[in-house]
């Protein structure tokens, strides 16, 4: 009888099998690895483009504020300033887009009393609401008073009213021996009444 007995203080291993496994394992690891890596690398370009991208929006929101800084400056200047407030002013008109100078012109013109006349209109906006301030020269109180109560009985003007009233400095072949200065609030075309009071409109010649 053969007894095959082993003698080593190891078991036996198929170290052929033990290799090519842990060959396979090793391998996969590395190309865990590499793959994770090219994975930070990429990561790490995307956000330093990233990075210098959003640094060059900041230089150029910089150079912006630079720039209007600048421009306030110019515009804040004494002998702009008045620019400057109709400039907002006119920006303040085209974004609400309700003042309308020929319906403005066209009531006045309907209401007029004889032997008064528009000199100046400036409009201004007190409060979101757009004031006319007029100046009108004629040869008697009896008439800007006349010109008031129609504009208060119009869908286009309400709180009208005489806030000053002078002596005029003639000169000849001019009419107007008085000034007058009329406020009164313009009312937008959403806000009017459907009809105006009787009596509105209509300038006794």
């Amino acid at each position: 009888m053969r007894l095959n007995i082993n003698l080593a203080s190891q078991p036996y291993e198929d170290a052929r099998r033990f290799t090519a496994l842990w060959t396979g394992i090793l391998g996969a690891l590395v190309l865990l690895a590499v793959i994770l890596g090219a994975a930070a690398i990429h990561h790490w370009q995307s956000y330093r483009q990233m990075t210098n991208n959003i640094n060059r929006e900041k230089q150029i929101l910089a150079d912006y504020d630079v720039k209007q800084q600048q421009d306030l400056e110019i515009l804040n200047r004494p002998q702009n300033r008045d620019v400057r407030q109709k400039s907002e002013f006119l920006n303040e008109l085209i974004r609400r887009k309700e003042l309308s100078w020929t319906q403005i012109f066209n009531d006045l013109e309907k209401m007029m009393p004889p032997r008064l006349r528009v000199l100046a209109v400036e409009p201004q906006v007190r409060d979101d609401q757009i004031v006319l301030k007029m100046e009108l020269g004629g040869d008697s109180r009896e008439r800007a008073a006349e010109l008031v109560r129609r504009m208060e009985r119009s869908r286009t003007f309400r709180y009208a009213q005489v806030v000053s009233e002078a002596d005029a400095a003639t000169t000849p072949g001019e009419s107007d021996v008085m000034r007058f200065q009329i406020t009164a609030e313009y009312v937008p075309a959403n806000e009017r009444p459907a009809q105006a009071p009787a009596g509105t409109t209509g300038g006794g010649q």
